[in-house]
């Protein structure tokens, strides 16, 4: 079948067509043209062997754009993250008891959760009463200044990352709502009872990476491509979090490498699609998934500007318990 313009580009980089092969002045068809140039073919066959075995020798080649990765690496990460694990592994069990915000609100829901169950809202919500005690004691570390401090949470979903952890806790079947009331179930208990924390995070991490809609709670675009290259991501916080960065330099990264994400979106009248790019992986993949599943720890930088977000990122332990890179 043909590859079409839009299509991933055959050679495994995780670009589009157009924008890899496809392209004549491209360096993969520059290299090919170098390497046939003068020679003799008896058949078709050799013809094809050759160019098969300079293309697998290339996308083996590590590649600046990729942080060093190769493309077939890169392919990997971004059509295969959780089912390569000569390249990268996710143990079901940690060894070190996990600490991250979602395990803090998963643990609010489970504590008022008894036998008898929780009893939801008119419209199927957690309570007011466990989002508003909830809230305050998950927001307590924050600055004064900072405004979730004066946010009033009359509902659920004015307490968005408890919101996002119920929908996280039943998509990965351990909650579950019955005639107007929530329960933890069998698969919860066992899981926690028997193991712990351990064993619950890679569940609750691997839902929030392959089930839960990133695009979910913010008013981006979807750009689906955000959250297909988490284990990317990953790998740029295992290289490069060790120091303090700020988020243009995930994000500078990020665009490098794939820089067709851009045609993904329209720009608005008052921002540039790359702008809105930056912004919504920022958001994403740095703020409500590094920060949130707890692999990065985030600091408020001071400006003096009000609702500033202007912020450095450095990874946590928990990153190198959570993704092991053969790579």
């Amino acid at each position: 079948m043909k590859t079409r313009r839009n299509d991933p580009c055959p050679c495994g980089s995780g670009k589009k067509y157009k924008h890899c092969c496809l392209n004549p002045a491209s360096a993969v068809n520059d290299e090919l043209k170098q390497l046939l140039a003068g020679q003799e073919f008896n058949s078709i066959e050799e013809v094809q062997a050759m160019v098969n075995q300079f293309m697998q020798q290339r996308n083996q080649k590590p590649q600046d754009d990729y942080q060093g990765l190769s493309s077939e690496q890169v392919h990997r990460m971004l059509n295969f993250p959780l089912d390569s694990p000569w390249f990268f592994s996710f143990p079901e069990v940690l060894s070190t008891e996990p600490d991250a915000p979602i395990l803090t609100l998963i643990q609010w829901i489970a504590d008022a959760t008894d036998e008898k169950g929780l009893k939801a809202t008119a419209k199927g919500n957690l309570p007011q009463k466990l989002c508003r005690y909830a809230a305050l004691d998950y927001w307590k570390e924050l600055p004064d200044d900072d405004i979730h401090h004066r946010m009033s949470v009359n509902k659920e979903e004015d307490f968005i990352d408890l919101h996002v952890t119920r929908i996280i806790m039943e998509l990965a079947g351990f909650l579950r709502k019955t005639k107007g009331r929530f329960f933890l179930t069998r698969k919860y208990h066992q899981l926690v009872d028997q193991v712990g924390n351990v064993a619950l995070y890679p569940k609750i991490f691997d839902t929030f990476c392959r089930e839960f809609n990133w695009g979910y709670w913010d008013r981006y675009p979807e750009i689906p491509f955000i959250q297909q290259s988490f284990l990317f991501t990953l790998y740029l916080l295992r290289q490069h979090g060790d120091d303090w960065n700020p988020p243009e330099f995930y994000t500078d990264a990020f665009l490098k490498a794939f820089p067709m994400v851009v045609d993904e979106v329209e720009p608005l009248p008052y921002m540039t699609a790359e702008d809105e790019i930056r912004h919504c992986y920022s958001l994403r993949a740095l703020e409500k998934f590094l920060q949130f599943m707890g692999l990065a720890k985030i600091e408020k930088i001071p400006s003096g500007k009000p609702f500033s977000h202007d912020y450095r990122i450095k990874k946590r332990p928990l990153l190198n318990e959570v993704v092991r890179f053969s790579v």
